[in-house]
């Protein structure tokens, strides 16, 4: 399977960009249009949208939709919150707390899911880690990236790409969802979309060195012995396996990506509703004699993979 950037969309025209915001309005269906909804399903990067109209509102009122009451008041940089009580603004720091599934988040990522901005926050709390910790929360550390190991990158734009189900952008990892700064990125690679190279290329690594890696490891496991599966009062003759039992984080993501970072019985995903967790499924279970190979992997949620394990074997 081939894995491909998106490619740049430098030579859009207005009426393209416009006529995916109408798309995507259409699918929401409500009488406004929120950042953090079209990002869920739009096509292009919001800095799009600023770079070329000036703003998220302006593109909205050109699509002939009315921005909501809070775009209107943060564009106007108006202070339309701020009789807002304490009370008020710790109850919607958990709100968001629970829609991302989190004991701890950044002040980006409140400013996308939030009702009010982080600034309100800072003027009632002096800090975000106040707010957070009067709300009943755990304080936010940023991770610095002096001393990360390149395959932790990796491992965090994977689970970005799962989160979110498409090519992370550098926009989502300025707004906090991920746990390294940009600047950490930028330095390892030299800027996001090399790193997005640098992350393809090693998920497309030779396989003939995986291989290797697993014919060695594999000489070592067939040297153990194995029991025979014994299920209600049923044998199963012993199979000799080819690969490890363990899946490593570049199948792991492959699999992944050829089901769309979807449940392939239930189609639930991390995408659409944050509480997913997806998980890789061995089709022909290992005790089976099944294989660690992309053909006898596929994705499932935790919940149908819970079911699944709990379905009596086939004769």
């Amino acid at each position: 399977m081939k894995f491909v950037l998106n490619d740049y969309h430098r030579n859009l025209t207005d009426d393209e960009l416009l006529e995916d915001i109408k798309r995507v309005h259409s699918i929401v269906g409500n009488n406004s249009l929120s950042q953090v909804q079209y990002k869920q399903y739009g096509k292009y990067g919001l800095n799009t949208f600023r770079r070329r109209f000036g703003g998220w509102n302006n593109a909205l009122m050109l699509c002939g939709i009315a921005p909501n009451v809070y775009q209107s008041a943060a564009a106007k940089s108006s202070h339309f919150h701020r009789e807002v009580t304490d009370e008020e603004l710790l109850l919607d720091i958990v709100r968001v707390s629970t829609i991302l599934n989190k004991r701890t988040y950044s002040s980006h990522e409140y400013n996308e899911f939030g009702e009010y901005s982080s600034s309100t926050c800072f003027k009632h709390f002096g800090s975000w880690n106040n707010a957070l910790e009067l709300a009943g929360l755990e304080p936010y550390k940023q991770v610095s990236g002096k001393r990360i190991d390149t395959n932790k990158l990796f491992e965090e734009i994977e689970r970005m790409w799962i989160a979110l189900g498409r090519q992370p952008t550098s926009t989502d990892v300025k707004n906090g969802l991920s746990c390294y700064t940009l600047n950490t990125f930028t330095r390892r690679f030299g800027g996001w979309r090399q790193a997005l190279e640098e992350f393809i290329q090693w998920i497309e690594r030779d396989a003939s060195e995986e291989n290797d890696n697993l014919n060695e490891n594999n000489v070592q496991a067939d040297i153990k012995v194995k029991k025979p599966t014994i299920v209600e009062n049923k044998t199963f003759p012993l199979c000799k396996h080819r690969t490890l039992r363990d899946i490593n984080l570049r199948l792991r993501f492959r699999v992944m990506q050829r089901d769309n970072f979807k449940c392939c019985l239930c189609g639930a995903s991390p995408a659409s509703d944050p509480s997913v967790q997806l998980h890789i499924d061995h089709i022909i279970p290992w005790s089976r004699g099944g294989d660690t190979v992309i053909d006898n992997l596929q994705t499932l949620c935790s919940k149908c993979n819970l079911g699944k394990s709990n379905l009596p074997m086939d004769d």
